[in-house]
């Protein structure tokens, strides 16, 4: 039903289905009653508090007749500057509090149909207020008060072979320096909830103290920092060793947020270290929807976000990044960031040694790296000088422009030929058996070996190799002629690596590789080469003798 036929009054609840159907006039107007909802929806000015206030009929905005000012709906307020319609941004807010978990920003953007950043900083804008009001409105926690603290962030990616692997918990493998707690205080029963982030559980011991009422009951676990309660509080401790819950200890109403904080992280793939306070107040806000009235969330909301000031993340996509408000053991907040991952990170400070970070790069950057060379000589005389697992092999030719040319290859500036010493790229390929495959090129056949046919056509076609192999004298003589040749001229880098095909995409993207044929788009340069192969096999090959036991050939690159 539009707000037409059925004025919404603040206190109603607002779903996204009712947003839906309004329009943006709708919209605003409803917007309008709960921005203006403590003087009963109508304007009123903010500088002065005057509610004789004059409408413009040529612009959505008001004047003061008392202070002569002009503002709008969103004047003075965090909403301030905004961009987005009104009917999207209730919209986004609904789904804010109509969420009982956790919604992405990636989902929300899809329904109102605007950018990911723009939805991502009204979220943040509106958990920031969230926090804000948990931590100058909340009333000192009493009667019986549940502590517990855990840790998020500072994850590690264990490495892919099992023989490389560090156990992550201990020091100093563990990136602890990205590692932060979140303690929470938890009043049983329809009580508030508070929320810290501290880089230990101890830092937050102070702010704890500050936040429970005297004499109150505490429950904790067996964390020694929390033994200092005593005294000020009646502390009770369970130990999770031996129980989860005992008739004189228990902290499982404080550990309902871990789960759900884990069940954000899981939804949001990734929190950020910069906003875990603001994800935390939101995750403790979330657990007392079902002791608040239908509608009240929304309401709240908007009656938070129309305070007058602006909000912390104005200008967040300008540069102006948020701090995390870190507490300190010694009762003090620090504005805290984390350090850039580049160069060296020490991970902790007791005299460990400190572990180099590397970030992952690109292919398309790192495909140089890791290759190891040797002449075709040195391959066959000691093959086992390559391991027979999977990897990325490329051939370099000695004089290899002058083959190219005399091949009519071109060079094309967006892909030069890669130059290792004094030879050429002319070949990659990619296989689960380097020492085999590589094999196969330097003394095996061509009909098992794309690479020999292509050099032997070549040398059919217009004598292209110096010295190469007699194609006229017979099978046996021009293999082992080629071969010959290969010796003295041909070097060969490999690879090892694991997705084969991804690294050699890779560097044929980056790369000129002549004499790879099979490609997705290949050129004249390209098409006339596999016409002289062609050619080659029913002149020349289709009359010699085909090698006894001689397997299938295989179709490569």
């Amino acid at each position: 039903m539009s707000p037409s036929n059925c004025d919404m009054g603040p206190a109603t609840a607002v779903t996204p289905f009712d947003i839906g159907g309004w329009t943006e006039a709708e919209a605003r107007a409803q917007f309008v009653k709960f921005r203006f909802a403590e003087n009963g929806g109508e304007p009123f000015c903010g500088k002065c508090g005057c509610v004789a206030v004059s409408h413009y009929k040529c612009r959505p905005i008001y004047k003061c007749k008392g202070c002569g000012s002009q503002f709008s709906a969103t004047s003075g307020t965090p909403w301030q500057k905004r961009k987005i319609k009104f009917r999207k941004l209730m919209y986004l807010i609904a789904c804010f509090v109509d969420n009982v978990q956790a919604q992405t920003a990636r989902a929300i953007c899809r329904h109102i149909r605007v950018q990911y950043k723009t939805v991502l900083l009204w979220l943040h804008k509106l958990r920031a207020e969230i926090a804000n009001r948990a931590a100058t409105a909340t009333p000192l926690l009493s009667g019986e008060v549940e502590v517990d603290g855990a840790y998020f962030g500072g994850y590690v990616r264990p490495k892919n072979q099992a023989k490389t692997r560090k156990d992550l918990r201990k020091i100093p493998y563990r990136a602890n320096d990205r590692a932060l707690c979140v303690v929470v205080a938890r009043q049983r029963g329809d009580g508030p909830i508070r929320t810290w982030v501290g880089k230990n559980e101890i830092d937050t011991r102070p702010f704890v103290k500050d936040a429970v009422q005297r004499n109150s009951v505490v429950f904790t676990d067996m964390a020694p920092h929390w033994g200092k309660l005593r005294g000020k509080f009646k502390l009770f401790r369970i130990n999770h060793k031996r129980a989860y819950c005992t008739p004189e200890a228990c902290t499982n109403q404080a550990e309902t947020l871990w789960a759900l904080m884990r069940v954000m992280e899981r939804v949001h793939r990734h929190i950020s270290q910069n906003y875990l306070d603001l994800y935390a107040a939101e995750a403790a806000w979330t657990l007392q929807k079902g002791k608040r009235a239908e509608g009240e969330d929304f309401t709240n909301l908007m009656a938070w976000m129309s305070r007058q000031g602006r909000s912390p993340l104005a200008g967040y996509f300008q540069g102006r990044k948020r701090s995390l408000p870190l507490c300190k053991v010694d009762g003090t907040i620090e504005d805290w960031k984390p350090k850039p991952r580049k160069g060296t990170v020490t991970f902790i400070d007791k005299d460990a040694e400190p572990i180099e970070y590397k970030p992952r790069r690109p292919l398309a950057k790192t495909w140089r790296e890791g290759f190891t060379f040797l002449s075709a000589e040195q391959f066959l005389a000691a093959p086992s000088l390559v391991p027979d697992h999977g990897g990325v092999y490329a051939v370099f030719v000695r004089g290899g422009q002058a083959i190219f040319g005399a091949t009519g290859y071109q060079d094309v500036p967006q892909r030069p030929v890669w130059r290792h010493d004094d030879a050429d790229h002319a070949y990659t390929g990619e296989t689960y058996g380097l020492r085999t495959r590589i094999l196969s090129h330097l003394a095996g056949d061509i009909l098992v070996s794309n690479l020999r046919e292509t050099l032997m056509a070549l040398q059919w076609g217009g004598g292209a190799l110096p010295d190469g192999p007699d194609v006229e004298a017979g099978r046996i003589q021009a293999e082992r002629a080629l071969t010959e040749w290969m010796k003295a001229n041909i070097l060969v880098g490999y690879r090892s690596c694991s997705y084969v095909k991804d690294v050699e995409t890779a560097i044929l993207d980056a790369t000129a590789s002549p004499f790879n044929l099979r490609r997705s788009n290949p050129s004249a340069y390209a098409d006339a080469l596999q016409d002289l192969r062609r050619r080659f096999r029913d002149d020349v090959v289709s009359g010699w003798a085909k090698p006894e036991g001689q397997p299938h050939p295989r179709v490569r690159r």
